[in-house]
């Protein structure tokens, strides 16, 4: 115990013993932070810290007599209840930050989700299989930085395959430097988001991210999910589209075209040809999709041969028909159809039930879809809340079970109560439709059908003799989705909630990429504040005056109390 007398060297020491151990304790915790994790000599060093600084205190404490006396004694306990009071209030927070990391959660609180990813991402993020590395080289200064950073907080956080680095290029050169060596690249930009998975890589520039028109428009959901696709997926979906009957073009930008469908299939990582199937002679064996976009010409009969040809060898088809063109124009598809199980009529749906401020009830051939009107199936799960538009469709249906056909038609959506397939389309514009049950087809009319191969049948029909006499035979496997519309598709109504979505979703269906269905990332949300003059008067002078003056009267009245 002579160490607790009092010792001179001791005491004039003992100031310099407790900064070490604190030094100690704070050089152990900055080693640990620079490696991320709790090592054997950050430890040693936190632990040798405290017990240097705690003895220390100790020593002092009894070589002084604090606790002797009533007062000291008194002050000890104080200080003893403060000590306790902050260890416990450190233990706390240790526990709410140990949870906080081992059930970390996030929540949107805005009105309209403005911090969510969209389904569709989260099912990508859901099924990714491989490391991505995301850097950002973005100035912490710049504009929608924040943004940028929060959204990649959503991609880690519903991924363990995400990790997220942020540089700061204008401070961190070497670290630049180091990036652009390992992807072969001296001349990485500014602003850029860098998407890495093993040999992959791709640069988000800033101008993929933000539209730099106002108002701006921050669209890093659908920039940062395409780069993720493409770096994770080593083959990109072959889509053609044939040409040369009259079929909608996507490279045709007016309202008519199908560029914006175009566009939308490329950020789902698909690569866009036309197909002019006469001078190819053959579905190229690349394709994965075969898109046939509203024909108005007929098709010969060796090119439907090559078609279904294609369709038996495993083939997928997305046909959209062309309302507009006129029955006596068969395109050559409604045979090809029937053997798939699928009708196809000629007709318009029109709808009669639309109340026009004073016309009444009227009869539009604008069908709106609903939730009511979906079918249950992959491709339109995720569309219950959001409505589809068709202009001027024709009635597409499944045609009734068949134990002689391998394949199996069903009904993707019908359109609304009170609408009928009017088979007077000549005169459709030129005088009003009338519902005549003789003629036209009635409800519930179907818009879009699929067709897939089903259970094989023990006797096979004579459009499949192939199968005849081959028990183990097995169909091919073909996909089709068919539309009685290609307007919903064009520039024209492609804005429209759920038409995009709907093409999307059967495309990625058709390629069995069933992980990218679901709804896209939703256009920005912007809210404006519209303030006439007065309106700004009134909020200048209550800021700039009023506010101020509240305190100035309540302290004047309360002097003038007291002074009485």
């Amino acid at each position: 115990m002579s160490i607790l007398k009092k010792n001179g060297w001791f005491d004039k020491s003992s100031g310099y013993i407790i900064l070490a151990g604190i030094i100690a304790i704070l050089t152990g915790f900055g080693i640990s932070r620079i490696f991320n994790a709790w090592g054997l000599t950050s430890l040693i060093l936190t632990g040798i810290g405290a017990a240097v600084a705690i003895g220390a205190g100790l020593i002092i404490a009894v070589q002084n007599k604090w606790f002797s006396t009533e007062a000291s004694k008194r002050k000890a306990l104080v200080g003893t209840n403060v000590a306790m009071m902050s260890i416990f209030a450190a233990c706390i927070f240790a526990i709410v930050g140990f949870l906080n990391i081992r059930h970390y959660e996030r929540f949107d609180l805005t009105l309209t989700g403005k911090y969510s990813l969209s389904e569709k991402t989260k099912n990508i993020l859901r099924h990714l299989d491989k490391p991505v590395v995301i850097t950002t080289l973005y100035n912490p200064g710049e504009m929608f930085y924040e943004q940028i950073v929060d959204i990649l907080k959503e991609y880690a956080y519903h991924s363990d395959n995400i990790r997220i680095e942020n540089i700061d290029p204008l401070r961190n050169r070497t670290k630049v430097e180091e990036l652009g060596k390992r992807l072969g690249m001296t001349d990485l930009q500014l602003n850029t988001v860098v998407f890495e998975c093993g040999e992959y890589s791709k640069h988000v520039p800033q101008n993929e991210v933000i539209e730099r028109q106002f108002p701006f428009k921050f669209k890093g959901e659908e920039a940062f999910t395409e780069a993720i696709l493409n770096v994770t997926q080593e083959k990109r979906t072959a889509i053609y589209f044939v040409t040369g009957h009259g079929e909608r073009s996507f490279e045709d930008y007016d309202r008519g075209g199908i560029s914006g469908i175009s566009n939308a299939l490329k950020r789902d990582n698909c690569h866009i040809a036309p197909l002019d199937i006469l001078t190819t002679r053959k579905i190229p064996d690349s394709c994965d999709v075969l898109v046939v976009a509203g024909p108005t010409k007929a098709y010969l009969t060796e090119e439907l041969n090559i078609i279904q040809n294609y369709l038996e060898n495993r083939g997928k088809l997305l046909l959209m028909l062309e309302p507009a063109a006129p029955p006596n124009s068969p395109t050559g598809f409604k045979t090809l159809l029937a053997e798939y199980g699928i009708v196809a009529h000629d007709d318009v749906v029109v709808y009669s039930k639309v109340n026009m401020p004073l016309f009444g009830i009227q009869t539009v051939a604008e069908i709106y879809v609903g939730k009511d009107e979906y079918s249950d199936h992959i491709i339109t799960e995720s569309l219950k809340n959001y409505n589809t538009i068709f202009f001027g469709a024709c009635s597409v249906g499944a045609a009734p079970p068949n134990d002689q056909m391998p394949y199996q038609a069903t009904t993707l959506m019908h359109a609304p109560e009170q609408s009928w397939g009017e088979r007077d389309v000549e005169n459709i514009r030129a005088k009003k439709p009338e519902n005549n049950s003789d003629v036209d087809l009635q409800g519930p009319i179907s818009l879009a059908v699929v067709s897939q191969v089903k259970e094989l049948p023990k006797t096979v029909t004579q459009s499949h003799p192939e199968f005849a006499n081959d028990p183990k035979a097995q169909p091919q496997g073909a996909r089709l989705v068919i539309f009685g519309d290609v307007n919903f598709a064009t520039n024209e109504y492609i804005e429209n909630p759920g038409n995009s979505d709907l093409i999307r979703n059967s495309v990625n269906w058709l390629a069995k990429k069933e992980t990218q269905l679901g709804i896209s990332a939703k256009a920005p949300d912007f809210r404006r504040a519209t303030i006439n003059p007065f309106q700004m008067k009134v909020i200048f002078w209550i800021s700039i005056a009023g506010i101020p003056i509240i305190p100035i009267v309540i302290g004047s009245i309360v002097w003038w109390r007291r002074r009485r």
